[in-house]
């Protein structure tokens, strides 16, 4: 029988955005979806390090014991130099709000960065296995830094890297973000995605804390995770490592990781 997963995450996870984070958390539980990943930013545009927040981190330590993984977001989740070259640029400006942190940066640098979050993430009482790119912008040195670093895994729009032993899988993204194109064009342009993608042994459905804020696009997300819950089991990135790596599940395309 093929296994059939769906992961559940949450961007952009930080002490202002809690309110909002809380608001989706408990329309995916009335859904059943009860264990989901948080990417968690650990000093938000360098002003809001979350080990300074004593009731943040109590409430993600709660989270977290009741079964939603922490994920290293980026350091400040803002963009860092200057984008080099043409592609470069037209990531920065069109996949995020300039907020490609690891797009341009070469090796030390990058893993400076991620060093810095650890550690604040640490303070606060987590050790993430996964580190996230904020937008999934991060480029080859980026890569080659988190794994050396010692993180299990990240992910991309399309897939999912298995840093130490170097696969990658496929596991496509419906993505849930701020801005009018997505509250109105990505509506319609998620459900067809989401009937293309029936066959897909892992499917992963991206939110962002601006999506509760707008009431009928919420109910639309939620109808459409709520249709991929019924087809699959929702599971965290740590419990999907996990499955890959014990499973075997087939790996969409394999390769190293540059």
């Amino acid at each position: 029988m093929t296994l059939r997963h769906l992961v559940v995450s949450v961007h952009d996870v930080a002490p202002t955005s809690r309110a909002r984070v809380e608001a989706i958390l408990q329309r995916l539980s009335a859904l059943g979806i009860t264990r989901r990943s948080l990417l968690v930013i650990p000093n938000l545009r360098g002003t809001l390090p979350i080990d300074q927040d004593a009731a943040f981190c109590e409430w993600l330590r709660g989270r977290q014991a009741e079964g939603d993984d922490i994920v290293l977001h980026g350091y400040e989740h803002v963009a860092v130099g200057a984008p080099r070259g043409m592609i470069e640029r037209f990531r920065n400006r069109w996949f995020t709000n300039n907020e490609g942190e690891f797009l341009s940066l070469e090796y030390d640098d990058a893993a400076d960065r991620v060093r810095r979050g650890r550690t604040l993430l640490r303070r606060a009482g987590f050790d993430a296995s996964g580190f996230v790119a904020p937008a999934w912008l991060i480029n080859g040195a980026g890569l080659r830094a988190i794994r050396d670093l010692g993180f299990a895994y990240t992910n991309s729009y399309l897939g999912f890297i298995d840093l130490q032993q170097q696969e990658r899988y496929h596991a496509p993204s419906l993505v849930f973000g701020p801005g009018r194109i997505n509250e109105d064009l990505g509506i319609v342009v998620q459900r067809r995605s989401a009937v293309l993608l029936g066959r897909c042994p892992v499917v992963r459905v991206v939110l962002h804390p601006p999506c509760v804020d707008h009431s009928e696009r919420m109910r639309n997300i939620l109808e459409i995770v709520d249709a991929q819950r019924q087809a699959r089991s929702a599971i965290t990135y740590t419990e999907l490592l996990t499955t890959y790596r014990r499973r075997s599940l087939s790996p969409g395309s394999r390769g190293d990781v540059h």
